[in-house]
C-alpha cells in the first residue's frame, strides 16, 4: 500500500500535490448468501452482467448504501427483510427489462453495519425511474422497505456511468 501511495503522490497528472484527498479509508465487503439464493450476477463473476456490451450506451450503475444502527442482529435482520420483499420487487409489473440487481454487499471491516445494493440500468435513468415506479406497486417490497427504514441511520444513492472502454456497460 505504501508503494501505491508513493506512486500516487509522484503522479505527474496530479497537480494537487495530494491536497484533493481529504480522507482515505478501507472497507471489506462480502456478498451474503441471498446473492446466490436469488441467482444474482455477483461481483465474484468477472464477466459483465447480462445485457452489458462494451462501448457507449446509456447504461448506468446505481449504488444504494444503507448505514444501519449498531448491533449484532441488525445486518441479519436487514437481509431477512430484504430477501422477503425482493421477489416482489424483481417481478413488479412495469419494471424495465434492462434493470437488474447485480449484487448486495455488507461490510465486515470498516464502516460496520453498512449494506450496499448495486443495480444496473441498461437504458440509463429512464430505466431506473421506470423500475423504481414499478417497485412502488409491489406491496411486499413496500412492507419490507418500511421495516428496513426503522433499522437505518442513513441512506444514500449515487449513479455511476461506466467509461466507454469498460467491459461492464
Amino acid at each position: 500500500r505504501s508503494a501505491y501511495y508513493a506512486a500516487l503522490a509522484a503522479d505527474p497528472l496530479d497537480h494537487s500535490g495530494g491536497r484533493w484527498v481529504a480522507e482515505r479509508k478501507s472497507c471489506l465487503y462480502v456478498e451474503p448468501p441471498l446473492v446466490a439464493d436469488f441467482g444474482l450476477h455477483g461481483l465474484a463473476n468477472a464477466a459483465p452482467p447480462e445485457g452489458a456490451s462494451v462501448g457507449g450506451g446509456d447504461a448506468i450503475y446505481e449504488l444504494r448504501r444503507y448505514q444501519l444502527q449498531l448491533g449484532y442482529t441488525t445486518v441479519p435482520r436487514f437481509l431477512e427483510l430484504y430477501a422477503g420483499g425482493l421477489p416482489s420487487k424483481l417481478a413488479a409489473p412495469g419494471t424495465d427489462p434492462s434493470s437488474s440487481l447485480v449484487t448486495v454487499l455488507n461490510t465486515e471491516v470498516g464502516s460496520l453495519n453498512e449494506v450496499i445494493e448495486l443495480w444496473r440500468h441498461g437504458r440509463g435513468t429512464v430505466a431506473m425511474d421506470q423500475s423504481r415506479q414499478a417497485a412502488r406497486g409491489a406491496a411486499p417490497w413496500r412492507e419490507a422497505i418500511g421495516s428496513i427504514a426503522a433499522l437505518a441511520v442513513s441512506f444514500t444513492t449515487s449513479i455511476h456511468r461506466p467509461l466507454p472502454s469498460a467491459p461492464w456497460q
